[in-house]
């Protein structure tokens, strides 16, 4: 019985395994070409293409400069400087060093506005600027007289304006009032604007010459330069003008 069972054993077939390899075909490639997200559903032919040898000249028009051009003039300047002063002040040492060119930097900056303002009033003192100034006293009523001279009574409007302590004003009205009667006794052509030296060329009197530029270089100074009149010098002053006022050839 032994052997019948051994030789039974021995008998059974034996079972293979095939593994069939997997082979890659067309049908397959379409197909997993199909189903990838990476490749595209829709192939698309890609035409090469180049730039004509003279496409720069379609470029080259201001609108495509873009150049940065260096800054020049006054504000380039005061900003070069500025720029040399504080490297000039900087120390690259110690966190404390840093801290005292804050600090330097900051003092020029107060000092800066400081002085910006100091020119400003000398500036507005002197009379190259105007600030402050009452607009509709200085530039419409002044401009109104001055187009209108033969119209108006400067003997009230002086007598005004001492009243009210206004000497600067008064000698104003004093020298249009001087210019209203010199020209209608025919001594000068009275033109709004009109310049010293064009008045003194009009004169044909040595005397009338002089004292009218001494006169005028009062009345700029006065008016146009903001200068303070004491009341002495103004009593001075008034004297001269009265005397001119009066005068007819």
């Amino acid at each position: 019985m032994a052997q019948n069972n051994a030789s039974t054993d021995s008998l059974q077939p034996v079972v293979k395994t095939v593994i069939e390899d997997d082979v890659l075909t067309e049908e397959k490639v379409v197909q997993d070409s199909i189903n990838s997200t990476l490749v595209p559903l829709h192939s698309e032919n890609i035409t090469l293409k180049t730039l004509p040898k003279d496409f720069q000249q379609k470029y080259s028009d201001a609108e495509f400069q873009y150049d940065v051009k260096k800054e020049s003039g006054l504000l380039s300047l005061i900003r070069k400087w500025w720029r040399a002063i504080v490297d000039w002040f900087s120390i690259e040492t110690s966190n404390s060093n840093l801290v005292i060119d804050e600090i330097v930097n900051i003092v020029l900056v107060i000092l800066g506005i400081i002085a910006f303002g100091f020119l400003l009033y000398y500036l507005n003192k002197k009379g190259f600027i105007k600030l402050f100034s009452k607009k509709s006293e200085v530039v419409i009523n002044e401009k109104y007289i001055e187009e209108n001279i033969e119209k108006i009574d400067f003997e009230a409007l002086t007598q005004t304006a001492k009243e009210e302590n206004n000497l600067r004003k008064a000698i104003r009205y004093y020298y249009l009032w001087m210019l209203k009667n010199w020209s209608q006794n025919n001594l000068i052509n009275y033109e709004p604007n009109k310049t010293t030296k064009k008045y003194v060329s009009e004169l044909t009197n040595t005397s009338n010459k002089t004292s009218f530029q001494y006169i005028s270089y009062i009345y700029d100074n006065v008016w146009y330069g903001y200068h303070d009149i004491s009341a002495s010098d103004f009593l001075k002053i008034e004297q001269q003008f009265l005397e001119l006022i009066q005068k007819k050839s």
